[in-house]
């Protein structure tokens, strides 16, 4: 648990209300096993001669830039012959002006200047200080795959991919706030003795694109409490919590209104499967919607789906026959990898009604790229769609074609992304014409989902095919012949029982 303790990751957060808005909360308790005893005047008190041991937790709260002064910053600054700078003596007019008390939990503002601002941090001492400019979070996250690495460079040669826009972030304005741990030893006169003191959090302000960094980030007393200690990690027997309110809308209309906006262009967009039109006389319709959900077991960091599709000759589509997914990294759950895509490909077939076309060729492409910039084929998978109404689901297994010669293989794929083998993709629907020079290595697996509707009419405003139309049709001609010979039945009854009633009341 001290280990883990020790791992503190800083937060970034985008403000929606001045800064000035939030407020601060550190929650202090004693570590587990150093527990507060009652003093002497409550232990007499307790009728039953037991003592009371218990955790003690206190709370405090700042603002943005509250000056919070602890007992040797009292001392120093009452006295004004200890004040040099304009900060100082500031301070020393407060504390004249006005009464305040010390804390062991004190601040440091601004415009003391404790510690380096991110803006002048070197590369050196980014990991001293545990934070991080925002254009450093963003190459961390590899999003720039190409040159991601050279912009870490330091070298002049690095300097060469760096864009205007790096040069200006880095001179961005940053505002400062530190709250610390006053664990300094006083005499009984309340006089320093010895001066030590832990910076348990650190927020810097952005104030040209308003983000907030903290560090370390927000936790939970209970759950992952952070340990108090010294900068050469010596634990001063106490935990704490980081919270952070941002005060932002309360009643909730900027989450209604977004998902309203969501729910509207979800309608837009499914108007065209919901509400559907007649397809022409003699033709039928199937709506395709193919998912790409996850792909397991590549041995890569960062992967993509490149899809081909081929449709028979006596089928119409319009839409993309040919894109690729987004870049998505793994996802460890339970020591299995995942890597998730839920990427949708719609497609809209039109055929004739009294053909029965063969299925539609789907040909799957996983490929990787590394942080050079090279892209790699990790392998190739196949999938007939028949256009069969209802819904499905599918694993398929992917392979790689690779060279005969496996060190020639390994060595080319090492250092050029290797060779394309395969030319035609038909060489998967058709295995009988795979070539001899190469072989193939089953690599990872894909998982698709799909689900197909078709149009020929529409019945009690649910959409059927040609068979289940005349089905249709066929049991409501039944139901029409039945329900006529009961009414005729019906009518006889009557008539016959009208005549006996007549006949007795002549009688």
């Amino acid at each position: 648990m001290n280990e883990f303790n020790r791992s503190k990751v800083s937060g970034v957060r985008w403000l929606k209300k001045p800064v000035e808005n939030i407020r601060i909360k550190v929650k202090l308790k004693p570590q587990d096993g150093i527990l507060s005893l009652p003093k002497f005047d409550e232990y007499a008190n307790e009728s039953n001669g037991l003592t009371k041991l218990e955790n003690k937790t206190e709370e405090y709260i700042f603002k943005w830039q509250e000056k919070v002064f602890s007992a040797w910053e009292l001392q120093r600054y009452t006295d004004v012959h200890n004040c040099i700078s304009e900060t100082e003596l500031n301070y020393n007019e407060m504390l004249n002006n006005l009464d305040y008390e010390s804390s062991k939990i004190f601040t440091y503002i601004h415009y003391d200047c404790h510690l380096p601002l991110p803006s002048e941090l070197k590369n050196n001492n980014l990991k001293e200080l545990n934070v991080l400019s925002l254009n450093s979070c963003l190459a961390r996250l590899n999003l720039d795959n190409r040159f991601g690495r050279m912009l870490e460079d330091t070298s002049s040669m690095g300097h060469l991919f760096k864009s205007t826009e790096n040069v200006v972030a880095e001179e961005e304005p940053w505002t400062a706030m530190h709250v610390v741990f006053d664990h300094s030893d006083y005499n009984e006169d309340s006089q320093l003795l010895l001066k030590q003191d832990a910076i348990i959090l650190s927020l810097y302000y952005n104030t040209i694109h308003n983000y907030l960094i903290i560090t370390p980030d927000v936790n939970n007393l209970d759950l992952n409490p952070y340990t108090v200690e010294s900068e050469t990690g010596v634990q001063w027997g106490f935990q704490y919590s980081v919270e952070v309110d941002f005060e932002e809308t309360e009643s909730g209309e900027e989450l209604v209104t977004l998902l309203r906006k969501l729910h509207q262009k979800w309608e837009r967009q499914q108007k065209q499967v919901v509400n559907f039109e007649m397809p022409p006389l003699g033709k039928k319709l199937y709506y395709v919607t193919l998912e790409l959900v996850t792909a397991t077991d590549f041995d890569v960091d960062d992967l993509y789906i490149e899809f081909t599709i081929q449709v028979p000759d006596d089928i119409q589509c319009n839409d993309a026959l040919h894109g690729r997914s987004h870049l998505a990294k793994p996802i460890r759950t339970e020591d299995i990898e995942e890597w998730h895509f839920s990427h949708i490909i719609e497609l809209t077939l039109e055929m004739t009604t009294d053909s029965e076309s063969a299925p539609i060729q789907v040909f799957f492409e996983a490929i990787s790229t590394d942080w050079w910039g090279r892209h790699r084929t990790e392998g190739y998978s196949y999938l007939p769609l028949s256009l069969n109404p209802g819904r499905f689901s599918k694993q398929l297994s992917c392979s790689r074609p690779e060279e005969l010669d496996s060190v020639e293989a390994e060595n080319r794929r090492f250092f050029v992304g290797g060779c394309h083998l395969i030319k035609d993709l038909e060489i998967f629907a058709k295995p009988q014409l795979h070539d001899a020079n190469f072989k193939f290595v089953t690599t990872g697996s894909i998982n698709v989902r799909w689900n197909t509707i078709s149009q020929t009419c529409v019945s009690q405003g649910r959409v059927v095919d040609g068979r289940e139309a005349r089905s249709c049709a066929s049991a409501l001609l039944l139901g029409a012949e039945a329900v006529l010979r009961q009414y005729r039945r019906a009518r006889a009854r009557l008539a016959a029982a009208t005549h006996s009633l007549t006949a007795d009341h002549e009688d």
